[in-house]
C-alpha cells in the first residue's frame, strides 16, 4: 500500500469515525467522563476532517465517495458480527487472499 492509499483510508475513517460519534453523541449514549472525552475526540477528528477530508474530496469526489462508501458498507457489515466470531472471519479473509476466485465462488453459490 503505498503512502497516498495509507493517508486515504486514515482519511475516509477519521470521516466514518466522526459520523458514528457524532451520532452516538446526539443519542446521548455516552455519559460523564466518556461523554467528555469523545467530544474532545471529535473535536481531533473534526480538525482532520477539515484539514484532509475536504481537501482530498474536491480533488477526486467520485473516488472519495466510491471509497467511503465501500468503508462504510465493510463497518456495519463488520459491525453485525459479535467479535468472538471475528476468528472465523479472519480465517475467510486468509482464505479470500490465498484463492480469492474460490471464496468468490462459494460466496455466490451460499447467497443464492
Amino acid at each position: 500500500m503505498t503512502p497516498t492509499d495509507k493517508i486515504t483510508h486514515i482519511i475516509i475513517n477519521a470521516q466514518i469515525l466522526n459520523n458514528r460519534l457524532t451520532d452516538l453523541n446526539a443519542k446521548n449514549v455516552f455519559k460523564q467522563n466518556l461523554k467528555l472525552k469523545s467530544k474532545q475526540f471529535l473535536a481531533e477528528l473534526i480538525k482532520v476532517e477539515k484539514d484532509w477530508y475536504d481537501k482530498f474530496f474536491d480533488a477526486k469526489e467520485q473516488s472519495t465517495i466510491d471509497v467511503y462508501n465501500v468503508y462504510e458498507n465493510f463497518i456495519n457489515e463488520v459491525s453485525k458480527v459479535p467479535i468472538w466470531e471475528m476468528d472465523n472471519i479472519s480465517k475467510i479473509l486468509e482464505a479470500y487472499k490465498k484463492d480469492p476466485k474460490s471464496i468468490e465462488g462459494i460466496t455466490k453459490k451460499i447467497l443464492k
